[in-house]
């Protein structure tokens, strides 16, 4: 997935931020409390892979799988899995993983409702109150691609919108047993403005016979207009009904890269999701270099354009969403200690995505959530590093600038303790100056021990790194925060 956006990049990128973030309202709850860096995880597939409940509950945010196996992992006296965590964190938001309405999954333990068979012969092809998109050239339902379990969907049928809500909530959280109990709402894939897999749908049960949908088709071209206005819809819908049920939705929404107009759109709704998902946030898998084995690395423009829109959220928060591939065949915390296969340490991809997290992040609006993974969405760890025992800088002080070296520059945004520095860019950042008299420079190998190094006025900082600098007679943790 590449995508080109054109920003400026330099000090007038950053220029009125301040302002922007002074007017903005903050929110009606705090999201990650005595938090530095607000977490989430998520967790799909089997129920191995779960770690104990107590390193679970210190998210602040779980994205997981629906099943009744899964809310039994850690039920306990207090209730299923999603209370137990709540009792051990009352913070903890639990969403459960649900396919939005543009597709249906016909597997078992995807399907809503009375099932596939029943839609296709009561709102299939050639119904008056047609819920399943059909083909331009051979008139059926139309089977995804990637994932042959899918079918799209007339999202534009508010009846289907409607089936779709009650269906699940029905499922959720009315059966017995209930998967939802203690859960705080959906987290609805495939939600973003622009249709799921454009271009590589065929008619069900033909992979040789490509098709396009005719709900979003006209004069033989794909019209996205239509596609968005439906989904748009649907979200201004979905928030309200299911706030009356006391529940949330999630939205895994789409790139800021590729259209950070549809984030700061979907921002200012009147009533906006709880949260929306940024699924290749400053590093992803995808493409060739992912497929070689490889972190990729947004180029600085558009790691600039995410850093920027997530910091221009008000009331939407972001789910920044970091992953990659290493070469190791061990699923345990022992995997980030491996490289991928250009000799990217995972510890080190986790400090440049914290870094790039920490530019755009506000912490009075509390404005995203970062996750980072090696091991897929099959299992989580708690790292070190998202512990305010052990790192946390105080409140942000400004906003992001760039400070030149003696060859290249970085990126720095001061707070009360220090200041946090990432290199976006190919070319290593040398002697580049501390914004203000002396610092230590500290990384995953030496944030546990900052006494240990020197202070320093100038520093250097690789391509694709991030690092702390630590202000003299100041704590990496949170040992000093409370006291000011």
């Amino acid at each position: 997935m590449r995508f080109a956006v054109e920003v400026k990049v330099g000090a007038l990128a950053v220029v009125g931020w301040a302002a922007f973030a002074a007017a903005a309202q903050p929110p009606s709850e705090r999201v990650a409390r005595d938090k530095f860096i607000p977490t989430f995880a998520i967790k799909y597939g089997g129920t191995d892979g779960w770690p104990a409940a107590a390193e679970a509950a210190r998210f602040d945010l779980l994205v997981v799988s629906s099943s009744i196996g899964h809310a039994r992992v850690h039920r306990s006296t207090a209730g299923n899995a999603w209370q137990t965590l709540k009792r051990l964190n009352p913070h903890l938001k639990v969403f459960l993983y649900k396919n939005g309405p543009a597709l249906y999954n016909v597997a078992p333990w995807g399907e809503i409702g009375r099932g596939w068979q029943w839609i296709k012969t009561e709102h299939g092809p050639g119904s008056a109150d047609r819920w399943i998109a059909v083909g331009v050239k051979y008139g059926g339902p139309l089977q995804g691609r990637p994932y042959p379990n899918e079918r799209l969907m007339n999202l534009g049928n508010r009846n289907w919108q409607r089936y779709w809500a009650e269906e699940v909530y029905k499922k959720y959280w009315q059966a017995d047993p209930s998967p939802g109990e203690g859960a705080d709402g959906l987290f609805a894939d495939n939600c973003g403005y622009r249709m799921p897999w454009q271009g590589r749908w065929h008619l069900e049960g033909h992979p040789e016979e490509p098709d396009r949908p005719t709900d979003y088709t006209r004069g033989g071209e794909h019209q996205p207009e239509l596609y968005k206005q439906h989904i748009r819809r649907f979200h201004r819908w979905i928030v309200p009904w299911l706030a009356q049920r006391g529940k949330r939705i999630v939205l895994n929404f789409g790139n800021m890269v590729r259209a950070p107009e549809d984030w700061l759109e979907l921002d200012g709704q009147p009533e906006p999701v709880f949260a929306a998902m940024e699924e290749g946030a400053f590093v992803h898998p995808w493409g060739k270099l992912g497929r070689e084995g490889n972190f990729v690395f947004w180029p600085e423009r558009q790691w600039l354009s995410q850093v920027q829109t997530m910091r221009r959220l008000r009331h939407v928060r972001a789910l920044m969403n970091v992953h990659g591939p290493v070469g190791s065949d061990t699923d345990g915390i022992r995997r980030m200690d491996a490289c991928d296969a250009s000799g990217h340490r995972a510890w080190d991809v986790l400090w440049y995505a914290l870094a790039s997290f920490l530019m755009g992040y506000d912490d009075v609006r509390q404005n995203a959530y970062m996750n980072f993974t090696v091991w897929g969405y099959s299992r989580f760890y708690w790292l070190d590093e998202f512990d305010p025992k052990y790192l946390h800088l105080g409140r942000a002080v400004g906003e992001m600038q760039k400070v030149a070296g003696r060859e290249g520059y970085a990126y720095v945004r001061q707070f009360e303790d220090g200041w946090v520095a990432v290199n976006p860019t190919q070319q290593d950042a040398r002697a580049v100056p501390v914004p203000r008299g002396q610092a230590r420079v500290l990384d995953h190998d030496t944030f546990r021990s900052p006494e240990r190094q020197p202070l320093v006025r100038t520093f250097d900082l690789p391509s694709r790194r991030g690092i702390v600098l630590l202000k003299p007679g100041r704590l990496i943790g949170n040992g000093d925060n409370n006291k000011r």
